[in-house]
Protein backbone atom coordinates (compact mmCIF):
# COMPACT_ATOMS: atom_id res chain seq x y z
CA UNK A 1 0.00 0.00 0.00
CA UNK A 2 1.46 3.35 -1.04
CA UNK A 3 0.71 6.26 1.25
CA UNK A 4 1.28 9.96 0.59
CA UNK A 5 1.56 11.00 4.25
CA UNK A 6 3.11 9.03 7.09
CA UNK A 7 1.04 10.94 9.61
CA UNK A 8 -1.87 13.36 9.43
CA UNK A 9 -3.20 15.32 12.42
CA UNK A 10 -6.81 16.41 12.01
CA UNK A 11 -8.10 19.39 13.98
CA UNK A 12 -11.43 21.15 14.07
CA UNK A 13 -9.59 24.50 14.13
CA UNK A 14 -6.16 25.90 13.33
CA UNK A 15 -3.92 25.42 16.40
CA UNK A 16 -5.68 22.25 17.64
CA UNK A 17 -2.84 20.05 16.38
CA UNK A 18 -0.17 22.42 17.71
CA UNK A 19 -1.63 22.38 21.21
CA UNK A 20 -1.32 18.61 21.53
CA UNK A 21 0.99 17.02 18.95
CA UNK A 22 3.20 19.77 17.54
CA UNK A 23 6.30 18.00 18.80
CA UNK A 24 5.31 14.72 17.21
CA UNK A 25 4.82 16.47 13.86
CA UNK A 26 8.13 18.33 14.13
CA UNK A 27 9.96 15.09 14.92
CA UNK A 28 8.36 13.37 11.95
CA UNK A 29 9.51 16.19 9.68
CA UNK A 30 13.04 16.05 11.08
CA UNK A 31 13.24 12.29 10.49
CA UNK A 32 12.31 12.65 6.84
CA UNK A 33 8.72 11.47 7.19
CA UNK A 34 5.82 13.11 5.40
CA UNK A 35 3.59 14.82 7.97
CA UNK A 36 0.58 17.07 7.59
CA UNK A 37 -2.18 18.94 9.39
CA UNK A 38 -5.79 18.98 8.24
CA UNK A 39 -7.99 21.76 9.66
CA UNK A 40 -11.72 21.28 9.18
CA UNK A 41 -12.41 25.00 9.69
CA UNK A 42 -10.52 28.29 9.62
CA UNK A 43 -11.68 29.03 13.16
CA UNK A 44 -13.50 32.14 11.97
CA UNK A 45 -16.02 32.19 14.86
CA UNK A 46 -13.33 32.36 17.51
CA UNK A 47 -13.54 35.21 20.01
CA UNK A 48 -10.18 36.61 18.94
CA UNK A 49 -8.61 37.00 15.52
CA UNK A 50 -10.12 36.92 12.04
CA UNK A 51 -10.27 34.00 9.66
CA UNK A 52 -7.56 35.69 7.56
CA UNK A 53 -5.30 36.16 10.58
CA UNK A 54 -5.75 32.58 11.67
CA UNK A 55 -5.01 31.29 8.17
CA UNK A 56 -1.76 33.27 8.10
CA UNK A 57 -0.82 32.07 11.59
CA UNK A 58 -1.59 28.49 10.62
CA UNK A 59 0.68 28.61 7.59
CA UNK A 60 3.49 30.18 9.65
CA UNK A 61 3.11 27.43 12.23
CA UNK A 62 3.18 24.71 9.57
CA UNK A 63 6.42 26.14 8.15
CA UNK A 64 7.98 26.11 11.61
CA UNK A 65 7.02 22.46 12.09
CA UNK A 66 8.01 21.52 8.53
CA UNK A 67 4.62 20.01 7.62
CA UNK A 68 1.94 20.50 4.99
CA UNK A 69 -1.39 22.05 5.89
CA UNK A 70 -4.84 21.69 4.33
CA UNK A 71 -7.97 23.64 5.34
CA UNK A 72 -11.37 22.28 4.34
CA UNK A 73 -13.22 25.53 5.14
CA UNK A 74 -16.09 23.83 6.95
CA UNK A 75 -18.20 26.46 8.78
CA UNK A 76 -16.78 26.93 12.25
CA UNK A 77 -19.12 25.66 14.99
CA UNK A 78 -21.75 24.92 12.33
CA UNK A 79 -20.43 21.87 10.50
CA UNK A 80 -22.34 18.67 11.13
CA UNK A 81 -21.92 14.94 10.62
CA UNK A 82 -24.22 15.02 7.61
CA UNK A 83 -23.32 13.21 4.39
CA UNK A 84 -21.96 16.32 2.62
CA UNK A 85 -19.27 16.92 5.26
CA UNK A 86 -18.51 13.22 5.55
CA UNK A 87 -18.07 12.93 1.79
CA UNK A 88 -15.74 15.95 1.64
CA UNK A 89 -13.56 14.51 4.38
CA UNK A 90 -13.54 11.10 2.72
CA UNK A 91 -12.37 12.67 -0.55
CA UNK A 92 -9.60 14.48 1.31
CA UNK A 93 -8.41 11.31 3.01
CA UNK A 94 -8.37 9.55 -0.34
CA UNK A 95 -6.20 12.37 -1.67
CA UNK A 96 -3.81 12.72 1.28
CA UNK A 97 -3.63 8.94 1.96
CA UNK A 98 -2.25 9.05 5.52
CA UNK A 99 -0.84 5.88 7.03
CA UNK A 100 -1.58 7.14 10.55
CA UNK A 101 -4.45 9.52 11.34
CA UNK A 102 -4.57 11.49 14.60
CA UNK A 103 -7.94 12.89 15.65
CA UNK A 104 -9.18 15.28 18.34
CA UNK A 105 -10.21 13.68 21.62
CA UNK A 106 -13.64 12.02 21.65
CA UNK A 107 -14.59 13.60 24.99
CA UNK A 108 -13.13 17.11 24.73
CA UNK A 109 -15.09 20.02 26.24
CA UNK A 110 -15.38 21.73 22.83
CA UNK A 111 -18.31 20.33 20.82
CA UNK A 112 -16.45 20.88 17.54
CA UNK A 113 -13.64 18.62 18.75
CA UNK A 114 -16.01 15.84 19.73
CA UNK A 115 -17.82 16.15 16.41
CA UNK A 116 -14.54 16.18 14.48
CA UNK A 117 -13.50 12.95 16.21
CA UNK A 118 -16.70 11.17 15.22
CA UNK A 119 -16.58 12.56 11.68
CA UNK A 120 -12.95 11.51 11.33
CA UNK A 121 -13.63 7.98 12.54
CA UNK A 122 -16.48 7.52 10.08
CA UNK A 123 -14.65 9.09 7.15
CA UNK A 124 -11.56 6.94 7.79
CA UNK A 125 -13.69 3.81 7.65
CA UNK A 126 -15.97 4.65 4.74
CA UNK A 127 -13.15 6.06 2.58
CA UNK A 128 -11.78 2.52 2.41
CA UNK A 129 -14.94 1.04 0.91
CA UNK A 130 -14.31 0.29 -2.74
CA UNK A 131 -17.97 0.56 -3.73
CA UNK A 132 -18.71 3.77 -1.85
CA UNK A 133 -19.89 6.49 -4.28
CA UNK A 134 -17.07 8.85 -3.34
CA UNK A 135 -14.53 10.27 -5.82
CA UNK A 136 -10.99 9.00 -5.56
CA UNK A 137 -9.21 5.71 -5.02
CA UNK A 138 -10.34 3.92 -1.83
CA UNK A 139 -8.04 4.53 1.13
CA UNK A 140 -8.16 3.63 4.81
CA UNK A 141 -5.48 4.64 7.36
CA UNK A 142 -3.64 1.71 8.92
CA UNK A 143 -3.94 3.27 12.37
CA UNK A 144 -6.03 5.89 14.17
CA UNK A 145 -5.06 7.64 17.40
CA UNK A 146 -6.26 10.75 19.18
CA UNK A 147 -4.95 13.70 21.15
CA UNK A 148 -5.69 14.44 24.77
CA UNK A 149 -8.90 16.15 25.90
CA UNK A 150 -9.77 17.76 29.21
CA UNK A 151 -9.51 14.57 31.30
CA UNK A 152 -7.80 12.08 29.01
CA UNK A 153 -6.72 9.51 31.59
CA UNK A 154 -3.64 7.34 31.31
CA UNK A 155 -1.99 7.63 27.87
CA UNK A 156 -1.61 4.62 25.63
CA UNK A 157 1.61 5.95 24.05
CA UNK A 158 4.17 8.58 25.03
CA UNK A 159 6.64 10.22 22.66
CA UNK A 160 9.82 11.96 23.79
CA UNK A 161 9.71 15.36 22.03
CA UNK A 162 12.52 17.01 24.00
CA UNK A 163 14.69 17.46 20.90
CA UNK A 164 12.09 19.69 19.20
CA UNK A 165 10.42 21.30 22.19
CA UNK A 166 11.60 24.86 21.53
CA UNK A 167 10.47 24.68 17.91
CA UNK A 168 7.22 23.01 18.90
CA UNK A 169 6.40 25.90 21.23
CA UNK A 170 7.42 28.42 18.57
CA UNK A 171 4.73 26.86 16.37
CA UNK A 172 2.26 27.15 19.26
CA UNK A 173 3.20 30.80 19.80
CA UNK A 174 2.71 31.54 16.09
CA UNK A 175 -1.01 31.71 16.95
CA UNK A 176 -0.64 35.07 18.66
CA UNK A 177 -4.26 36.01 18.04
CA UNK A 178 -5.30 33.09 20.21
CA UNK A 179 -2.65 32.62 22.88
CA UNK A 180 -0.83 35.94 23.35
CA UNK A 181 -1.70 38.15 26.31
CA UNK A 182 -3.19 41.32 24.82
CA UNK A 183 -5.17 43.73 26.99
CA UNK A 184 -6.82 45.23 23.90
CA UNK A 185 -8.40 41.87 23.04
CA UNK A 186 -11.24 40.02 24.82
CA UNK A 187 -10.14 37.80 27.67
CA UNK A 188 -10.41 34.12 26.81
CA UNK A 189 -9.50 30.89 28.54
CA UNK A 190 -6.79 29.95 26.05
CA UNK A 191 -5.22 33.42 26.12
CA UNK A 192 -4.71 33.22 29.88
CA UNK A 193 -1.08 32.43 30.76
CA UNK A 194 -2.31 29.44 32.75
CA UNK A 195 -3.33 27.73 29.50
CA UNK A 196 0.22 27.81 28.15
CA UNK A 197 1.50 26.62 31.51
CA UNK A 198 -0.97 23.75 31.27
CA UNK A 199 0.45 22.71 27.89
CA UNK A 200 3.94 22.79 29.35
CA UNK A 201 2.88 21.10 32.58
CA UNK A 202 1.26 18.17 30.81
CA UNK A 203 4.33 17.71 28.65
CA UNK A 204 6.56 17.78 31.71
CA UNK A 205 4.35 15.22 33.43
CA UNK A 206 4.32 12.92 30.41
CA UNK A 207 8.07 13.44 30.24
CA UNK A 208 8.47 12.36 33.86
CA UNK A 209 6.83 9.05 32.95
CA UNK A 210 9.24 8.63 30.04
CA UNK A 211 12.21 9.94 32.05
CA UNK A 212 12.77 12.76 29.58
CA UNK A 213 12.28 16.52 29.64
CA UNK A 214 9.15 16.80 27.47
CA UNK A 215 6.74 14.25 26.02
CA UNK A 216 3.44 14.14 24.16
CA UNK A 217 0.69 11.57 24.59
CA UNK A 218 -1.60 9.61 22.31
CA UNK A 219 -4.62 7.40 22.92
CA UNK A 220 -6.02 4.67 20.69
CA UNK A 221 -8.22 1.60 20.57
CA UNK A 222 -6.55 -1.55 21.80
CA UNK A 223 -4.63 -3.52 20.80
CA UNK A 224 -2.33 -0.66 19.76
CA UNK A 225 -2.11 -0.76 15.93
CA UNK A 226 1.25 -1.98 14.66
CA UNK A 227 1.45 0.89 12.16
CA UNK A 228 1.34 3.33 15.07
CA UNK A 229 4.04 1.43 16.96
CA UNK A 230 6.23 1.36 13.85
CA UNK A 231 5.78 5.10 13.25
CA UNK A 232 6.70 6.10 16.80
CA UNK A 233 9.72 3.80 16.72
CA UNK A 234 11.09 5.92 13.89
CA UNK A 235 10.78 9.01 16.09
CA UNK A 236 12.56 7.66 19.14
CA UNK A 237 15.65 9.64 20.25
CA UNK A 238 18.77 8.47 18.48
CA UNK A 239 21.69 7.37 20.64
CA UNK A 240 24.69 9.66 20.71
CA UNK A 241 27.71 8.27 18.87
Amino acid sequence: MTYALDILALGAHPDDAEVHVGGLLALASDRGLQAGILDLTAGDLGTRGTAETRRAEAQTSARILGVTRTVLEFPDALFTEDAAYLQRLMETLRTLRPRVLILPAPDDRHPDHRRAHRLGQEAAYYSGLRNHPCPGTPWRPEAIAWMGGENPGRPDLLMDVSAVWVRRMAAFDAFGSQFAQDASQPATRIAHPAFRRGVEGRAMHWGSLRLCAWAEALWCDKPVPQALVDLLAKLEPRPHP
